[in-house]
């Protein structure tokens, strides 16, 4: 997938920690899929992931869960490519 940033680079498969604060915590989840261009280096969290994520915050928090997904579109091309554990 083509980075929407610099328009140059292609969007690579990566695993990198996800950073929130939460009231006054700061949440830290290591290995979270996202991708990352391989020109600029910006990087995009696997939606999937963000919204459930998301959906367990809401529930955690005593909040209502929100399932719409806003602006989101599922991406043009499959996500399936994140290495198993058991291949590492």
């Amino acid at each position: 997938m083509d980075c929407h940033h610099c328009r140059i680079g292609k969007f690579q498969p990566t695993k990198i920690a996800y950073y929130s604060p939460i009231n006054e915590h700061l949440m830290v989840i290591p290995n979270v899929p996202a991708y990352q261009c391989d020109v600029c280096g910006i990087t995009d969290y696997d939606e999937i992931f963000m919204l459930r994520l998301h959906y367990l915050i809401d529930k955690l928090t005593g909040k209502e869960p929100d399932l719409s997904m806003d602006e989101w579109q599922p991406r043009t091309e499959p996500t399936h490519q994140w290495p198993s554990e058991r291949s590492r």
